[in-house]
């Protein structure tokens, strides 16, 4: 699955305005979005190029021979809780003996399921006047969705909430929101909280309260030129349909990039014995 997407913003001044119009273009009312993204980054590093071979092998290996290839990629994943404002301030698991957390699973069979986990790829470099990413969403249907994650050699880093509305214009999905998050400094390896906090106590990540307004298209087939275009086309269309209300536009991709930041770790040389003898 593939994503076009622009992005515009609305400041909370016309927060309600953006609404009504939104509305009115859709025909439709706006659907609250409510929901909890719980991020997770790979446990473990990627290897530098060439780290096989210093790891042993035969040395008489010519130097033609030796492929060195770049270190693969690893990529921050999310846990995401659709939600409702009745859900905070209530439990939403409990705690384990060995004191992680053991989140609510996902619903019984027929009811939509509570949790999904979600990838984005890195924006890829294409001109074609959207972003365009590969994207991957899997809903948990049951069981513990942190233990899933652990299990799975993920380390829990942070949680946000992202609150809104939902619009379907033809075939663009509308997403007018804006990311909250709780006050204050969060101790270090502290676990998904199995009780959310009070809705009131959540504050803008944006200071001034701004909102972000996506348009996005999901494709399944990327390499049909027909179904692209055509999506793009729908996309620019309403973005000129919109012109005045909100200016939607292409961010820069690394904005969205996805991707855990690698450091080689640095190797500190042995020091020097001291010579008897010497002053």
């Amino acid at each position: 699955m593939h994503e076009l997407l622009l992005f515009g913003q609305v400041p909370r001044s016309r927060h309600e305005q953006v609404l009504k119009i939104l509305a009115g273009v859709a025909a439709m009312q706006p659907h609250r979005v409510l929901e909890r993204h719980v991020v997770y980054k790979p446990q473990r590093e990627p290897e530098e190029p060439g780290s096989h071979l210093r790891r042993g092998g035969t040395q008489a290996v010519t130097q033609k021979q030796i492929k060195q290839v770049a270190p693969k990629d690893l990529y921050f994943t999310q846990l995401v809780q659709t939600l409702s404002e009745d859900d905070f301030n209530q439990p939403n698991g409990q705690m384990q003996e060995n004191g992680e957390p053991q989140l609510a699973g996902g619903g019984d069979s027929g009811v939509e399921p509570k949790w999904s986990e979600q990838f984005h790829d890195v924006p890829d470099t294409s001109d074609r006047g959207v972003l365009v990413r590969m994207s991957i969403t899997t809903d948990i249907m049951s069981g513990d969705p942190h233990a899933y994650m652990i299990e799975g050699g993920n380390q829990f880093v942070s949680e946000y909430y992202q609150e809104g509305h939902r619009f379907v214009h033809e075939n663009i999905v509308i997403l007018l929101h804006r990311v909250l998050q709780e006050l204050g400094v969060r101790p270090l390896e502290t676990p998904p909280k199995p009780i959310l906090p009070a809705f009131a106590a959540l504050q803008p990540l944006d200071p001034s309260g701004g909102y972000i307004l996506q348009a996005m298209i999901r494709v399944l087939d990327l390499n049909n030129p027909t179904i692209l275009d055509a999506g793009v086309e729908e996309l620019k269309r309403f973005k000129a349909q919109i012109k005045g209300c909100v200016e939607l536009d292409v961010p820069d991709r690394l904005l969205l990039d996805t991707r855990v930041k690698y450091k080689p770790k640095q190797v500190v040389p042995p020091s020097k014995p001291a010579q008897a003898g010497v002053r």
